[in-house]
């Protein structure tokens, strides 16, 4: 005989097994509990930009996005020529689709917005998307003409290199070096000059004498 202690199993009609009473308030509750668990809340677009500085992958949609992202791709290209880096990163966020020229485009308005670092690993996010079926040319057929996955290895490779100096414009180098002001003449220590010497008295006119007076200078003699 079996144990009284111990729960005895439920049978029900048109089930194959049996089912003990614990085991059954122990789904129904884990049921309960799913039912009433609050949703995630969802990240906006918008704080979702915030993050961008991260590098951490932010596009996530793949099939449900993709008429949307059809849709947005013209925009999303006339974006980046514009070099309006905020407004395409916020456009690539509210499509949500994500591909290789996605993150490409994303990799390119986080470098316009001077984050480097996450730009570089956006550009090996899209790289890695190239080889593979979330590739623009294997799902999507749109790659809005940029040459994938060559164009983000450039750019990669590029954001290595240290940032050019600026050079001189042609009008500067073509103005003529203005010559630079000769030194002025040093100036004599005033202090150090001896003292200037008492002028001299004019000496006395004297007045011809008599015999000076009577004097008659003889004529030259013949030659």
């Amino acid at each position: 005989m079996g144990d009284a202690s111990s729960p005895q199993p439920v049978c029900m009609t048109g089930n194959r097994g049996c089912r003990s009473l614990p085991a059954l308030a122990a789904a129904f509750a884990v049921a309960a509990l799913a039912a009433c668990a609050p949703e995630a809340p969802t990240v906006s677009p918008e704080q979702r930009l915030a993050m961008i500085p991260t590098g951490e992958p932010l596009l996530s949609c793949r099939g449900d996005c993709l008429a949307a992202w059809r849709a947005a791709e013209p925009q999303a290209a006339g974006l980046a020529a514009r070099r309006q880096w905020t407004d395409l990163a916020l456009l690539l966020l509210r499509a949500n689709y994500e591909d290789d020229l996605t993150t490409y485009y994303l990799a390119e308005a986080a470098q316009g917005m001077g984050y480097r670092n996450a730009a570089a690993s956006y550009y090996r996010q899209s790289i890695e998307l190239s080889g593979g079926p979330s590739s623009c040319m294997a799902y999507s057929r749109v790659c809005g003409g940029v040459s994938l996955p060559r164009a983000a290895r450039v750019r990669l490779a590029a954001l290595g290199r240290p940032a050019p100096r600026s050079r001189p414009s042609r009008a500067e180098k073509a103005a003529p070096r203005m010559a630079e002001p000769a030194a002025a003449a040093a100036m004599p220590d005033i202090e150090a000059l001896p003292p200037p010497l008492p002028p001299v008295p004019p000496s006395p006119v004297r007045a011809p004498s008599r015999d000076e007076e009577q004097y008659i200078e003889p004529p030259p003699a013949p030659r």
